[in-house]
């Protein structure tokens, strides 16, 4: 097969993500300075499909990532500009090449495991452990001041956009999907101008009040993000039934004003109290986050296998 089998116009498939028709056909080669051949799909979400690939000279076998050129092409370029600079960063996917056939735009990257939504489901309460729970919004919070050290806000952190490593990286978690990006401080260390109403980015479930209330936002609202993912990796969210944006709003603050985690302690209640004494501008302070985090464990062992290893089969 050639590229010549993804001709096809992206308006055939007006479905989303892995909903939709197949934008690449198993056994098809891609790329040009290199060659790339496709596996299967492996994953997909919003506009975007995730496929398996190796390399055809180093043999790697490597994650694709492909978006129709017709949604919306800044997407992906965004996405691109910000895996190049975070190259060095620990829990960001490695970016190999990227390119474009037929009516698709694609980004070859490090191939990963399962996301973290997945990966819970396979645990027989839904949930994971303290300690689990913990190491996730460790290295979450290492990856968000990577990323916010360059100036950009993620603004879609949550469970299915953190994933696990394969392989030898299989302890480390990666934060994916930059999308809804945005760079809210310039080289010159200055802010951007605050908005007086700044559209909803993200995922309702999951973004901070200041979201909720078409606010500007600023690091802290990824921080809040991984907040609310976190309690649900552990215990649950009250309102994860219910759909309307402000009763959301409504249940997180009823939520936020005399909250209490009955599986990570009293220590945890600290971690949205720091939030909220921190403005949109402010660097966030990770290590004293990542502190309470660890004070929340019996015991903490970021070295030991985690508790879903055996079951993180999905793109081996």
């Amino acid at each position: 097969m050639n590229q010549l089998h993804c001709q096809q116009n992206a308006e055939y498939y007006p479905e989303r993500g892995k909903m939709a028709a197949p934008f690449l056909e198993t056994g098809m080669i891609i790329g040009l300075k290199r060659s790339f051949q496709v596996e299967k799909m492996v994953g997909g979400g919003g506009f975007g499909q995730i496929y398996r690939a190796v390399d055809l000279e180093s043999k790697l076998v490597v994650a694709v990532k492909v978006e129709p050129k017709s949604t919306d092409p800044g997407r992906i370029v965004l996405e691109l500009n910000i895996l190049v600079q975070l190259a060095h960063s620990s829990h960001i996917p490695k970016v190999y090449y990227s390119g474009e056939t037929g009516a698709f735009n694609f980004i070859i990257m490090q191939l990963l495991g399962s996301n973290i939504a997945e990966l819970r489901k396979f645990q027989k309460t839904r949930s994971f452990s303290v300690e689990t729970t913990a190491r996730v919004g460790i290295q979450c919070l290492e990856g968000l001041k990577q990323i916010h050290t360059l100036g950009y806000i993620h603004r879609d952190i949550k469970p299915s956009n953190i994933c696990a490593g394969i392989g030898e990286h299989k302890r480390i978690l990666y934060i994916v999907d930059f999308g809804m990006a945005r760079r809210i401080r310039l080289p010159d260390g200055s802010f951007r101008p605050e908005r007086p109403y700044a559209s909803f980015r993200g995922t309702s479930r999951y973004v901070s009040l200041a979201a909720h209330e078409r606010k500007e936002t600023g690091f802290v609202d990824d921080i809040w993000c991984l907040f609310f993912s976190l309690l649900e990796l552990v215990e649950g969210l009250p309102w994860k039934n219910i759909a309307d944006q402000d009763q959301v709003c409504f249940a997180k603050r009823q939520l936020l004003a005399n909250f209490q985690s009955r599986k990570m302690g009293r220590n945890f209640e600290m971690f949205p109290q720091i939030l909220e004494h921190t403005k949109r501008t402010d660097i966030p302070d990770y290590e004293r986050l990542s502190g309470i985090l660890k004070s929340c464990c019996v015991s903490f062992n970021d070295l030991e296998e985690f508790e879903w290893d055996d079951h993180d089969e999905q793109y081996r």
